[in-house]
């Protein structure tokens, strides 16, 4: 994994480098600073429009932490830019909501269903220095169609969410 630094104090912005191979079954493995992870070709979520700041990734796979059981975390790999993944997990697993509300909106503008539809939420690592911490965007959680297999970032109106939300 690169660190760089941020413009902000002791953010540091994670970028995991992998490289990516194909194996015989059709199926993508790329070695991560976490160890090795597979992603299903069949599986891959397609995200028209990128993420925000990063428009040219388009198409992502979720796994589970190499070597690390029953974690909350994720990791979308990115695999048209296989240097960019992102850690990200289900707000409600780590004790934060979104309201139903808010939901509900994002679903509604976004055209995705509720009944198939995946809230995550990016999470960043700040280092400050003798110690590390998390904070999740709430503001623009991801959404996930596993139905549809299509991915949508979208900004939340709701002004009581935050892009550094401290976990």
């Amino acid at each position: 994994m690169q660190t760089t630094p941020h413009a902000n104090q002791g953010e540091t912005v994670m970028t995991m480098q992998s490289d990516a191979t194909t194996t015989p079954n059709s199926n993508l493995t790329f070695q991560t600073r976490f160890g090795e992870v597979t992603l299903q070709k069949d599986r891959l979520i397609s995200f028209p429009h990128g993420l925000f700041g990063f428009r040219e990734c388009t198409e992502f796979g979720l796994a589970s932490l190499p070597n690390v059981d029953e974690s909350p975390i994720l990791l979308m790999q990115c695999v048209n830019e296989p240097s960019i993944a992102f850690l990200v997990s289900d707000p409600s697993v780590l004790g934060l909501e979104l309201k139903d509300s808010d939901r509900a909106e994002a679903l509604e503008v976004t055209k995705l269903s509720d009944g198939t539809t995946q809230f995550l939420t990016i999470l960043t690592l700040y280092d400050n220095g003798d110690s590390y911490y998390l904070t999740a965007n709430l503001k623009a959680p991801v959404l996930i169609d596993a139905q549809k297999k299509v991915g949508l970032q979208y900004i939340l109106t709701n002004k009581d969410y935050s892009t550094q939300h401290k976990i």
